[in-house]
């Protein structure tokens, strides 16, 4: 049975995650964390116990396909295409700007320390060292609900151009090697056939998936949805990587593709649990990958620390840059400050054509490890920092002021006067317009803020009274007459610029009724602590739909309905949430 000895080795791994996963969720660690410190304590800087790298390095780029393909079920090309500045624009200026950023900063502190690399190397690692995680941010954000927030869309934007500059980078290598140095001719047909081929499987994606997926679910058997789904992620992958693409990439576009299709949650349903445990499993090998023993660990930890600046720094320059807030610019830089996993690949490219020894190879890992590390809790402490610090930031002047674009005043006929009585309704998503839909119906003045640019551009365009500024700002607030506004509502999704949006608020205008929109429980009873009137939370809101539909049919008094439908509202944490009578 000497063949299945990998076995031994997943036990001891899967049962040290749980162990170290439940301590660390007492002490309110994320769990991500306790699988990168699972690795470290079973590899080289630990016990040792693990000697089959490559079989876990396996089933870890599995996991990364797998959680990639989930993601892009939950977004369709239509949604893509709202990110295509921050994709193309973006993310082609975040590559070449922290490449040659950190490029500059590795050539000069190597000769400074007595340690002067070639030119090239110092090229290598900038390039190397511009690359995010995407597999950490993304299981991040997905597992906090903020990847449909601004800066979690900008990190998924800047994250799939990253993915895709991986291949030109690698070709890019024998570029920064004069012995295996290519022609150029050779080297722009190579990406040529890249892109026709690329392309070709696009377009066949595109055409052939979704039958492929409704026929898979019309069969009704649950085996056939398993292993189709699984065909469908896997199969993907494999084709892109055939033209050099990477395996995350091509089931990303599968799962954007089949995301419009009405089978797309079945198909997410299906391959959850495989996704959880593989993902797992990478996070773990990041782990794995760090030798202690070989490196200055001290120093190390510090030039990690100044990469995450000068990363974090340049994302949100990019960001401001493309019209963004200063506080969601800032939000995204913290997310996207680490080094990825295909630096990994990057760097073994590197070092197999001499450009790069296996000491600084080590020394790579172990800086992009620590990068790893200490992602979730910057993505965590990322909107309370925020906060605090664009205050202080207000001097900027791209921060300070709109865009030309956006500094044309809304329409006569739409402008609020002080004294007019009028709702103020803060985010333009679907229930935002909504709401203002039935204001407009029933000749009631209102007013909108609005953090994305487009959104404000168009709607101006449309007659509505919409401003451009963020809900936290209070500056902004006051441009969209909240100082003089009867009602608010709150229609955007960030709970930590729900609650300083409200606080502001009731600074502004104690008399305002404000009516907030939770995406959990969680959040209830801190709104309502806040100044809140009402809390709407999504989950629950069909529930008191339906009780109050049923009392009034009942003839119940309306007051008691609404009295009822009150204590539920504010209640309703510890009612939902309260443990089943045994036996019931």
């Amino acid at each position: 049975m000497h063949e299945f000895d990998f076995l031994g080795e997943l036990v001891l791994i899967g049962a040290l995650a749980v162990a170290i996963i439940l301590v660390f969720q007492r002490l309110k660690i994320p769990s991500v964390i306790g699988l990168i410190f699972t690795g470290i304590l079973l590899g080289p800087s630990g016990i040792g116990a693990v000697y089959d790298q490559k079989l876990i390095s396996t089933l870890a780029e599995l996991g990364v396909v797998l959680l990639l393909f989930t993601i892009g079920l939950e977004f369709s090309l239509d949604e893509l295409k709202k990110l295509q500045k921050i994709v193309l624009v973006g993310g082609a200026v975040q590559i070449i700007a922290t490449g040659f950023c950190i490029s500059f900063l590795s050539y000069w502190f190597m000769l400074a320390i007595g340690r002067g690399i070639t030119l090239s190397a110092a090229v290598f690692l900038g390039f190397t060292f511009s690359v995010s995680s995407t597999a950490i941010c993304l299981k991040i954000l997905t597992d906090r609900d903020e990847l449909a927030l601004p800066y979690g869309r900008i990190a998924l934007g800047i994250l799939i151009f990253q993915d895709i500059a991986v291949v030109p980078m690698m070709i890019g290598i024998n570029l920064l090697n004069p012995e295996a140095a290519l022609p150029f001719g050779v080297l722009a047909k190579k990406v040529g056939i890249i892109v026709f081929f690329a392309v070709g499987i696009f377009i066949g994606f595109r055409l052939l998936m979704p039958k492929l997926v409704r026929l898979i679910a019309s069969l009704h058997a649950r085996e056939v949805l398993v292993m189709g789904a699984l065909v469908i992620c896997f199969g993907a992958a494999y084709l892109t990587s055939l033209v050099g693409l990477s395996l995350a990439l091509g089931s990303f576009v599968a799962g954007m593709i089949i995301a419009s299709t009405d089978e797309s949650h079945r198909i997410s349903v299906t391959i959850d649990p495989f996704r959880e445990a593989f993902s797992s499993i990478f996070f773990i090998s990041v782990g794995l990958l760090l030798d202690l023993k070989m490196i200055n660990l001290p120093l190390f930890i510090v030039i990690a620390l100044v990469v995450l600046l000068v990363k974090g720094s340049l994302v949100a320059g990019i960001s401001l840059f493309l019209g963004n807030s200063l506080r969601v610019s800032m939000m995204a830089g913290m997310a996207l400050a680490q080094i990825g996993e295909f630096s990994f690949v990057l760097a073994e490219t590197g070092m197999k054509n001499n450009i790069i020894n296996h000491e600084v190879f080590q020394a790579m890992l172990a800086i992009s490890v620590v990068t790893m590390i200490v992602t979730p809790a910057m993505i965590a402490i990322a909107p309370k920092f925020a906060d605090q610090v664009v205050p202080a930031l207000g001097f900027i002047p791209l921060v300070s002021r709109d865009s030309p674009a956006l500094s044309v005043k809304p329409p006569d006929s739409t402008i609020i006067c002080a004294g007019e009585i009028h709702a103020a309704i803060i985010g333009f998503g679907i229930n935002g317009q909504n709401v203002a839909a039935v204001l407009h119906a029933t000749n009631i003045s209102y007013s909108v803020l609005e953090i994305d640019r487009d959104m404000v551009k168009a709607m101006r365009k449309k007659g509505e009274p919409i401003f451009y500024g963020d809900c936290t700002d209070k500056r902004a607030l006051l441009r969209a007459g909240i100082d003089h506004a009867r009602a608010v509502v709150l229609g955007v999704s960030d709970a930590t610029a729900i609650g300083k949006s409200i606080a502001m608020i009731r600074e502004i205008n104690q008399k305002a009724f404000i009516i907030v929109r939770a995406r959990t429980l969680d959040d209830v009873a801190l709104l309502y602590k806040t100044g809140a009137d009402v809390v709407v939370t999504e989950k629950f809101e069909t529930s008191i739909q339906i009780f109050s539909l049923l009392l009034n049919h009942f003839t119940v008094e309306p007051e008691l309905i609404l009295e009822q439908q009150e204590i539920i509202r504010r209640e309703c944490e510890k009612i939902f949430t309260a443990s089943p009578v045994p036996g019931k």
